[in-house]
């Protein structure tokens, strides 16, 4: 028998080896909290169930510590929401840790083993581990209340703390970069029908011939998962990520795709019916081992790029920019963003570890004005290596020169290894602005307004032809969103898919030429997103 005072000695034991067991919730444990008679003397049974429970516990915290580490290592820590889950999970094994010390004889010790949230956790994470670009895990979205709900202060709208409190939903999992929202829930089939009786729902005499219909009546919306569910989505239709509203996928591991009963079966085919992905326990995915799966979940959204990439003045400057290809030397006459972007390449390398994955092999266009911007920032500051990949990213793609020698080239200017896979050149494409505009929603007119000609060409031509957008120009991206945000007149206009780099590069250049430069630049409309020229 193990002692009680060492479960998590047991557990960091296996942090590395239980990829086999690592934090799946059935391995047994479900099945026995489930038998655990409350008045049966079998403390040896309730004390081997309580360590393993303390040990599974273990492993979940060991795994999420490991993805931290992950993060952390990427830059990504405070990106990443994960504080309302582990406070949960810590709360969980503390816990435990006092249950297993407990009489295992005790209905008291029995009851709590019973009632612990462990598998819970253990479903949660065994679906983040299956799951990409996971921001958040156990996150909060809030709703605003309705109109009959608001109070007035001089005639403006006042919320309330306490409704603000009672207006929200918890996602478990928030994955692909915000856009898609998880809710894992461990109701059982039995837990449903005693809700829906609780509602009066249960007799099908009494349902509405139209069907459920929980979100446009408040007063008679049943308990439970639909409450769950009804949540979920009212937070989602206030929220919207790059101009889209998250996709709620709803997670039921102990629930078949068949249900026993049939108003089980009925509740989730309405569920579907309110736009929600459900997933039934043989529907859920095994997840991978976990340094595979810490690899995806900490992953960028790079699988929902379009198939040809449409890139950006301040993209097409870090790549050819000296401080994305190795050590720069710092000298007196650079300015702060160069000394800080010197700083940032040697902690974190942009092309390899940013740019050249988001590209892949996947085709690259950029707009005549784009390319035209950067050559002339080239030519004017440019160093000559800066010329030199300045010219190799541009060159005539009909020129019938094959990719190979062209990264070949392009490899002798760089430090880092260049991707076989990298499609240079890049094609230079020709932009009819009023053409483009008139393929586009009316809000387009007020979004135009905001931006430079340059920017007009880049985003406007990727937004008409479906193209995600690379640019380190955060602060144009984000303006676009808000004024069509503002500008919103039904659910389903989209504004232009942008990833942006998670820092910019300017050029080097020369000190001649170099000095001074900067708000020429800035006046022209091509600087990455903190402002600086690129």
């Amino acid at each position: 028998m193990v002692s009680a005072d060492t479960p998590t000695q047991n557990g960091n034991s296996h942090t590395q080896s239980h990829e086999a067991d690592e934090s799946q919730p059935g391995e047994g444990i479900d099945e026995r909290m489930t038998r655990l008679d409350l008045e049966a003397a079998d403390g040896d049974g309730t004390k081997e169930l309580a360590f393993d429970m303390q040990r599974r516990c273990q492993i979940l915290l060991d795994e999420l510590g490991q993805f931290q580490s992950h993060l952390r290592e990427l830059k990504k820590e405070t990106r990443v929401e994960v504080k309302g889950f582990k406070g949960g999970l810590q709360a969980e094994m503390k816990s435990l840790d006092k249950l297993a010390k407990s009489d295992p004889e005790a209905p008291k010790t029995k009851h709590g083993l019973r009632s612990s949230n462990l598998l819970f956790y253990s479903s949660v994470w065994s679906t983040a581990k299956t799951c990409t670009s996971v921001i958040g895990l156990g996150k909060k979205f809030y709703w605003p209340p309705s109109k009959d709900t608001q109070s007035t202060t001089n005639g403006k709208p006042e919320v309330s703390d306490s409704t603000r409190k009672q207006n929200h939903a918890l996602v478990d999992v928030v994955s692909q970069d915000g856009l898609e929202w998880i809710k894992v829930s461990s109701i059982t089939e039995k837990r449903i029908i005693w809700d829906l009786a609780k509602a009066g729902w249960v007799d099908s005499d009494g349902e509405s011939d139209d069907g459920l219909d929980p979100l446009d009546d408040d007063d008679d919306e049943p308990e439970g998962l639909l409450k769950q569910v009804e949540a979920l989505i009212k937070a989602s239709r206030a929220t919207f990520v790059r101009n889209r509203h998250p996709r709620i996928v709803l997670i039921l591991p102990r629930i078949r795709s068949v249900p026993d009963s049939k108003e089980v079966g009925n509740i989730l085919s309405k569920i579907r019916d309110l736009g929600v992905l459900v997933k039934t326990s043989d529907e859920i995915p095994k997840p991978p081992l976990l340094a595979e799966a810490i690899l995806k979940m900490a992953a960028e959204r790079f699988d929902s790029f379009s198939e040809v990439l449409n890139i950006d003045c301040t993209i097409l400057l870090a790549f050819a920019s000296d401080l994305s290809h190795g050590r720069v030397e710092p000298e007196d006459w650079h300015n702060k963003a160069i000394s800080r972007q010197i700083e940032m390449e040697a902690e974190d390398q942009l092309l390899p570890n940013s740019l050249w994955p988001a590209c892949g092999s996947k085709k690259m266009v950029c707009t005549r004005d784009a390319a035209i911007r950067m050559q002339e920032i080239v030519e004017t500051i440019g160093t000559e290596n800066e010329k030199k990949r300045a010219e190799l990213l541009l060159q005539n793609i009909d020129s019938g020169r094959p990719k190979e020698d062209v990264l070949v080239d392009f490899q002798a200017l760089t430090d880092y290894s260049v991707p076989e896979g990298w499609a240079l050149p890049i094609q230079v494409v020709e932009v009819d602005i009023p053409a483009i505009m008139a393929t586009l929603p009316p809000v387009v007119e007020k979004v135009a307004k905001n931006l430079t000609p340059i920017n007009q060409s880049v985003f406007l031509y990727g937004w008409a032809n479906d193209l995600t957008t690379l640019s380190s120009n955060g602060s144009v991206a984000k303006g676009m969103e808000a004024v069509i945000e503002a500008n919103r007149v039904d659910e389903t206009t989209l504004g232009p898919d942008v990833w942006l780099s998670p820092s910019s590069r300017s050029l080097v250049g020369k000190e001649k030429q170099r000095r001074g430069y900067s708000e020429k630049v800035a006046s022209d409309g091509c600087v990455s997103g903190n402002g600086h020229a690129s």
